[in-house]
């Protein structure tokens, strides 16, 4: 991994800490990330005017991974409303961040998409999964299948797979458009951002239309809009900075095992501010989540 990637996935991780810890704390929903989607259109939307890009002329495989990035984004925004809503903080992020290290591995090395990882970063990727498996215990006594059969995890699940989603399909669509000679790499990066806060923003705005209890919660939360207004924009800035740093690695699985440098930070704003539990089990399982992270980077 290049400094510079470095620097802006570094950058990023602070940013996306801070919008979880919000959309937590503003009792997330379909309705709460629509808003956050609005707000990153309305931040992003200033790349379309100014880019001298030609939509038309762009490549018909970049519109079909952005098709399949918006598929994929509305299972991971689903997946944290509702995963939020049933678990801790320090629960869900950890394990909706680590996991998709192991799938976005898997599935890269499967399709053949970038550079294989290597033997000391596929150990540090077992050992993300230990920690993954402790997360959710209270007590070393207390696993069982049981343990793992609840709403939470199905919702850390989905937030899994689509993140593993949305990420191989961003990075194949980035590749694309950064290959088109017009504009900067940051103006590029831009613009695609647009058009995936755009789609997630149409997507979440049907669903939300179509579940009752979803439009009572936005027409709650559209009079007091700050937290996911502000997480909105604490997102999209975050996002540009992954999606720049997707051209400095050989392989996007890198940048999704680094990016878990906000777990620590996600269960320390969930124990100490909203008064989580600190169970031992779930502090080896994010120490040993960190310490493949370190491994899978080396």
């Amino acid at each position: 991994m290049s400094f510079t990637a470095f620097v802006l996935i570094f950058l990023s991780v602070f940013l996306h800490a801070a919008w979880n810890f919000l959309s937590k704390k503003g009792n997330p929903s379909g309705a709460f990330y629509l808003l956050m989607g609005v707000a990153g259109t309305v931040i992003t939307f200033f790349a379309l005017p100014l880019s001298d890009l030609s939509l038309s002329e762009l490549p018909g495989k970049f519109w079909l991974f952005l098709a399949g990035s918006f598929f994929f984004e509305m299972f991971y925004n689903l997946g944290l409303a509702y995963g939020y809503r049933a678990a801790d903080i320090s629960l869900i992020y950890p394990m909706g961040r680590a996991m998709p290290v192991l799938l976005i591995a898997a599935v890269s090395m499967l399709l053949g998409i970038g550079e294989r990882p290597g033997s000391t970063a596929l150990a540090g990727m077992v050992i993300i999964f230990a920690g993954c498996i402790l997360m959710p215990l209270k007590d070393f006594k207390s696993f069982s299948i049981k343990t793992y059969c609840t709403k939470a995890i199905f919702f850390v699940l989905l937030i899994a797979v689509g993140t593993t989603g949305y990420t191989i399909m961003d990075s194949q669509a980035e590749k694309v458009l950064q290959m088109v000679p017009q504009d900067s790499r940051l103006m590029k990066s831009i613009l695609h951002l647009f058009f995936i806060e755009l789609g997630l923003t149409l997507g979440l705005g049907a669903y939300v239309m179509l579940v009752p209890w979803e439009r009572q919660e936005l027409k709650r939360i559209i009079k007091q809009p700050g937290y996911p207004v502000i997480a909105g924009i604490f997102s999209a800035v975050a996002y540009v900075l992954v999606l720049v740093a997707m051209g400095f690695v050989t392989n996007v699985s890198f940048v999704q095992a680094f990016r878990q440098l906000s777990l620590p930070l996600g269960v320390f704003a969930g124990i100490v501010f909203l008064k989580e539990s600190p169970a031992k089990p779930k502090l080896l399982g994010v120490a040993l989540i960190v310490l493949g992270l370190i491994l899978t980077v080396l």
